[in-house]
């Protein structure tokens, strides 16, 4: 579980913090979606989750983040979470450790990492590369990768950990419609057992999947609740937050709140 009280967050040199006054809790069971507009704070709030922030990126860090009953903020709450939390950023070779010279390797290099033994490695590394179907790149080299097949050989680095939390940021950037769908239906597996909190804008496909969404806007939550009670708002359509469907619903005049599915437009026409 990951719990932010009253958290706010400000980068050095910024003229406003990026995440302002934030509470809430993301826990197992559902898959949280956190959007909004550029700049309201997604990926910053992910990165803190993380520990990251401001750690490594530096700035100014008030209220609190706990991540597993741990601080991730503090140097004893990192050493305590470490492999605990998996983090995948939107530039996933950025995220390349620098040593393996095959897929097979860069995914086994967190578990080895933390001394795991051999066998348990390789059974980590054959399943995660078979759920986001890349055993066919076992032997590439990372370096040769597209972004799309890159972006999953992360992921499943992430994955061969088992991580308790999975923290998404656009974790579909680099891949194409059917890549990203397929990863998207990983994401429920994924939420029975561990917290998974996805900072994305590409909500027409994750909205088949996501039980909890997070609006932001300037660094400050502005709602949160189940897909239709936050995207069909007029708030969240008008400043293109929602998906395609409220948007095309608001366009032809229905009144508020906006079906943000299809199937939910089409009960809508047939009152």
């Amino acid at each position: 579980m990951i719990r932010f009280d009253g958290v706010s967050f400000t980068y050095t040199g910024a003229a406003r913090p990026a995440l302002d006054s934030i509470s809430a809790t993301f826990g197992p069971g559902v898959v949280h979606l956190v959007t909004g507009p550029l700049g309201a704070g997604c990926s910053t709030l992910l990165l803190a989750a993380a520990g990251l922030a401001p750690h490594i990126t530096g700035g100014r860090l008030s209220g609190i983040v706990s991540a597993l009953g741990n601080v991730p903020s503090s140097a004893d709450g990192r050493r305590a979470l470490a492999g605990r939390i998996g983090l995948l950023l939107p530039t996933p070779w950025t995220q390349l450790s620098g040593m393996a010279s095959t897929v097979a390797d860069e995914v086994a290099f967190g578990p080895a990492n933390h001394g795991w033994p051999r066998t348990r490695i390789a059974d980590a590394v054959s399943r995660a590369m078979d759920r986001v179907g890349i055993v066919h790149l076992e032997t590439r080299q990372p370096e040769t990768l597209s972004g799309g097949e890159l972006q999953r050989v992360i992921l499943a680095g992430v994955m061969a950990m088992d991580p308790e939390v999975y923290l998404l940021d656009e974790p579909a950037l680099e891949l194409d419609p059917a890549g990203a769908e397929a990863l998207y239906r990983l994401l429920p597996e994924l939420a029975r057992e561990a917290t998974v909190v996805v900072a994305s804008t590409d909500v027409d496909r994750l909205l088949e999947v996501t039980g909890r969404v997070w609006l932001l806007r300037e660094g400050r939550c502005v709602a949160h609740g189940s897909p239709d009670a936050v995207l069909g708002t007029e708030d969240a359509v008008a400043a293109r937050c929602s998906g395609t469907t409220a948007e095309i619903a608001r366009s032809a005049g229905l009144p508020p709140p906006f079906p943000v599915t299809v199937e939910a437009a089409i009960g809508r026409l047939r009152r």
